[in-house]
This record gives C-alpha cells, structure tokens and sequence, in this order.
C-alpha cells in the first residue's frame, strides 16, 4: 500500500529558494533537465556544486538521482541538501528532509523514511505542510506494523489539516484492516466527499463493504473503480475483485 503524494519520480517538487535571480534561472533550468534527461541534470548539478552552487544545486542532484532510482545516492544527496539548508536557515530543510523520507518509501525503507520525517516535522511549522508529514509518516508506520501509532498519526493530520492528500483514504484501509468498520466508512465517505472520481477511493470503499459481508455494496463500488480509472492499480484490483482473481 503506497499511498505516499510527493512522486519524485514523475515531478521535480517543490522550489528551493535561491539567494539570486541568475541562480533561480539555473536551478529551474536544471529540473527542466530532470524531467528530460536525469542523467544530464546529475552532471549540471555536480558541476554546480562545484561552483558554489549550494541548497539548490544539492537538491537538483537529489531530485536527478531519484528520478534514476539510484535510492541511495538520492538518500545521500538529500541528507546534504537538508543539512546545508539548516545552515543556511533557508526554511527550506523542513520539505527537503520530508521528500528523503518520500524517497526512502519509494525505496523500501520506511525505517529510515521514519527518521527522515521525524526530522521534518518539527521543522514543518503544523497546518498542512505537517499534515502531509504526518501521512507519510503513518505509511511508514503501517509498513513497520506500528499500526496504533499510525492511527495516532492520521488523526493529527486530518485535524491539521481536513484536506490532506490521502489522509482520509489511509485512514479508512487502516480501520479496515483492524475491524474498526465505523470509523473506516466514516473515513471513506470523507475521502468521497474530496475525490468521488478516484479510483482507489471507490476500491476502499467496496473493500469495506466486502469485509461486512455487503457483496453487492461492494461491487457496485469496485465497478465504479474499473469506471473510474481502469489501467491503474486500484482498477485492475478492483476488476481482480470482480471476478475472483
């Protein structure tokens, strides 16, 4: 279960403030090279580096190296890139720790995704840049099987923020999961109200209906799933419920 809203591998993220306007045009130009060619962005952004280049050249690579997969030179270059902004008291290290613990999920590793986020949220400032840590943070959790401390997690984060991306949705799969079905369809019926035409949202929500013993609640809503979005995975899971697969 990935749930996890920050893709590295499809987006450069969120901008680095760069002290000079010469240095935001190299920083932008080098996340357009991200996006084209990562391997070509690796090379600007060590060239940077080289130059002084500081937080956003750090990050350029960082964000190259993900989008390669190459998980742990990405760690590496995150972990740098978190520390000089901490030196720098940019407030940029807050995001910068929170996407290494992105990257560290994507790689398999919510143990050190934990740490990573652990260092982010209280450099978050609350509200909704916390909210998101905190989801990711209970993904993390869940795959650790720290499940009552994920629960804990996703309460903070819908209260800081009712909106948080996937906040609602993990909510509902997590109270599945441990039998607690009321506050599953409360939560699932939440995440509807914020994204009816999500695929994965309809999956949730005919699996917790399966788990009470509804068959046909779930399969109107696994039905609607395969409507939605038929080539993602929530779909052709939904379509695999369907017909027994």
């Amino acid at each position: 279960m990935k749930f996890i809203a920050v893709l590295l591998l499809c987006a450069a993220g969120p901008a680095i403030a760069a002290p000079m306007a010469s240095d935001r045009s190299r920083y932008n130009a080098c996340l357009a090279q991200v996006k084209a060619d990562p391997g070509r962005a690796i090379a600007i952004a060590q060239g940077w580096r080289i130059e002084n280049g500081g937080v956003p050249a750090l990050h350029c690579q960082a964000l190259a190296e993900a989008a390669r997969r190459d998980w742990p030179a990405a760690l590496k270059s995150f972990e740098r890139a978190a520390r000089a902004s901490e030196q720098a008291a940019d407030g940029q290290a807050g995001t910068i720790w929170g996407q290494a613990g992105a990257t560290a999920m994507l790689a398999g590793q919510p143990a050190a995704a934990l740490v990573y986020i652990d260092t982010a949220i209280p450099l978050a400032g609350g509200g909704a840049a916390e909210a998101q840590l905190r989801v990711d943070r209970a993904e993390a959790l869940v795959d650790l099987k720290r499940d009552k401390e994920a629960v804990a997690d996703l309460e903070t984060a819908v209260k800081l923020d009712p909106r948080v991306e996937w906040g609602w949705l993990l909510k509902a799969t997590l109270a599945r999961r441990m039998g607690d079905f009321k506050t599953a369809e409360a939560a699932i019926l939440e995440a509807a109200e914020q994204t009816p035409d999500s695929a994965e949202v309809q999956f949730e929500a005919g699996n917790i209906a399966a788990a009470q013993g509804n068959a046909e609640l779930a399969r109107t809503a696994w039905a609607a799933a395969v409507a939605v979005d038929p080539e993602s995975t929530a779909g052709k899971a939904a379509q695999a419920a369907l017909t027994g697969g």
